[in-house]
């Protein structure tokens, strides 16, 4: 009675075992697909963040820049910012209005009313322009002085505000049901897992315990027989002085008994056999689940390695087709316009506009280029130098230091080389330096201190400025973006950055920045330390 409520116990546990197992199979299934939902949204976001920005940067700003260029200098192509955003103005609003439609956007009077400010703008500056060739001067100066752009401007700043306000919500929620899915998988995980375990020391002990058994029934019997043997020698001395028939009757059993003992060493030779077998068997399980859980964690690491490039590549796609598609845009549009002007001086105007943005081209391609070209150099590693590849920057740097007063100072008396490709860290401590004189804050000199440390695993080159700073709650998830600034009023691409992180990665390391508005920044690259010679 009691084997048989073990037996059904065993047979109610294994149950509620598969049981778990088929719903922790449907519960990864649905959170999976609520995890890609909202990995979605969150992107969804983002690229309506990336948009709206382009609004200022790309529209408001141009126009601006092309109308008073054009007050400056009266001549057409320095009003081709203003052609440039118009170009850009629509595509830009319908793919942002699409969005926030699809999203359920509850401010939508506002965004229609911050485009037709930008519509009525955009006549405003035609009107401008047109007093300005035809020379009434004074007229462009009672309208230019009415200033209308910063009230749009400001339209603008409420508006994008309340969009970025509305997208980080849906961001923080979606973020919010990512981490409660993962949540649910898990304590069901947990569960099957407190439920596995007194299952199988159970079964192991269960095991055990029959083992033990059937060794003590196999010494019983082998006693038993022993007991037999001599109690048949016995008979048989008592019988052989009795009748040839008992004594042929006494040879048979004797035969019998001898091809039982035979069968029950044969028998006894099996069983060491399967217990070896055993044994053995179970030593590979061992070294079998080693491996598979060795294998798992690789896998696990090359997957979130896959994740993260995918990640990069899509970054890194959409923002090279959208910066190929302006200046491409712009040269198609010129080639049409030339195709149909018949003036020797528009064409001349027009050819002049067609290698400008030639140039914008170029320069878009060999930045590029430049990323692509990170990859080839990653097996020239050597042993760098820090003070050297200090003082061959600084040289290059040297008009800028000399025309800001910047003072450099460094300290590598705890690591003073690092194991690297020579050009990557000449370029990184370049761009750090650059950025750090380039965004200087204007009522101080600037100060740039660049040392190193160990830190576990890794030496850390830091750079530190007493610059201006950035707002890294606004702009730290997007720090190290292509083409990502944050200073508009200063010239730049938003390059460095991306190469100094690309760079890093492609060298096994990292990058990190601390930063505080009106105070300074700190840049810290992290190199491997085993790598060192």
């Amino acid at each position: 009675m009691t084997n048989l409520r073990e037996k059904n116990f065993i047979y109610v546990v294994v149950a509620i075992i598969n049981l778990l197992l088929l719903a922790d199979i449907l519960l990864t299934y649905y959170n999976n697909t609520i995890i890609e939902k909202n990995r979605a949204l969150q992107n969804e976001a983002e690229t309506i963040k990336l948009f709206t920005e382009q609004i200022g940067k790309s529209t408001i700003h141009g126009i601006d820049i092309g109308i008073r260029g054009y007050a400056i200098i009266r001549e057409e192509r320095f009003f081709s910012p203003v052609d440039s955003a118009l170009l850009r103005k629509d595509s830009i609003l319908n793919n942002i209005e699409t969005r926030l439609v699809k999203q359920g956007y509850d401010k939508l009077g506002e965004f229609h009313a911050l485009r037709d400010s930008l519509q009525s703008y955009v006549k405003f500056c035609l009107e401008m322009r047109n007093l300005l060739a035809q020379n009434r001067d004074d007229d462009f100066k009672k309208l230019f002085t009415s200033d209308r752009g910063l009230y749009l401007w400001l339209q603008y700043l409420q508006c994008q505000k309340n969009i970025a306000t509305f997208e980080d919500r849906i961001n923080a929620e979606a973020q919010s049901q990512y981490e409660s899915a993962l949540k649910r998988n898990h304590i069901l995980q947990i569960v099957l897992f407190l439920i596995c375990l007194p299952t199988l020391l159970y079964t192991a002990y269960h095991t055990r315990k029959t083992f033990k058994l059937s060794t003590l029934l196999h010494e019983s019997e082998a006693d038993k027989n022993k007991l037999l043997t001599e109690q048949n020698q016995q008979l048989e001395t008592n019988v052989s002085e009795r009748t040839k028939e008992i004594q042929q009757q006494s040879d048979a059993l004797q035969l019998q008994s001898e091809e039982i003992a035979a069968q029950r060493d044969a028998l006894a030779e099996q069983n060491k056999k399967l217990q070896h077998a055993h044994n053995i068997i179970e030593r590979h399980n061992e070294v079998l689940e080693a491996e598979v859980d060795l294998r798992t964690q690789q896998l696990k690491q090359a997957n979130q390695e896959l994740i993260e490039q995918n990640n990069q590549l899509e970054q890194f796609a959409f923002i090279s087709a959208h910066n190929l598609r302006a200046p491409l845009a712009r040269i198609l549009g010129l080639a049409h316009v030339m195709e149909l002007s018949d003036s020797p001086q528009e064409k001349n105007s027009v050819m002049q506009k067609l290698v400008s943005s030639t140039k914008d081209l170029d320069n878009v391609i060999r930045d590029l280029n430049t990323i692509l070209d990170i990859k080839k150099h990653t097996s020239n590693f050597i042993e760098v130098d820090l003070q050297a590849s200090l003082d061959r920057v600084s040289k290059i740097l040297e008009r800028e230091c000399e025309e800001t007063n910047a003072r450099l100072s460094s300290n590598f008396t705890e690591m003073r080389k690092v194991y690297a490709v020579g050009p990557y860290v000449d370029s990184i401590l370049y761009n750090l330096i650059s950025n750090s004189i380039k965004y200087r804050h204007p009522d101080r000199v600037p100060e740039i201190q660049i040392q190193t440390q160990l830190e576990h695993e890794y030496v850390k080159l830091s750079v530190v400025d007493n610059g201006l700073g950035i707002d890294l709650t606004k702009y730290g998830n997007s720090m190290f973006n292509l083409y990502k600034r944050f200073h508009l009023h200063m010239e730049g691409r938003g390059l460095g950055l991306y190469l100094i992180k690309t760079q890093m990665a492609a060298l096994g390391g990292k990058i990190h920045v601390e930063s505080e508005p009106e105070v300074g920044t700190t840049f810290s690259v992290y190199f491997k330390k085993e790598a060192l010679v």
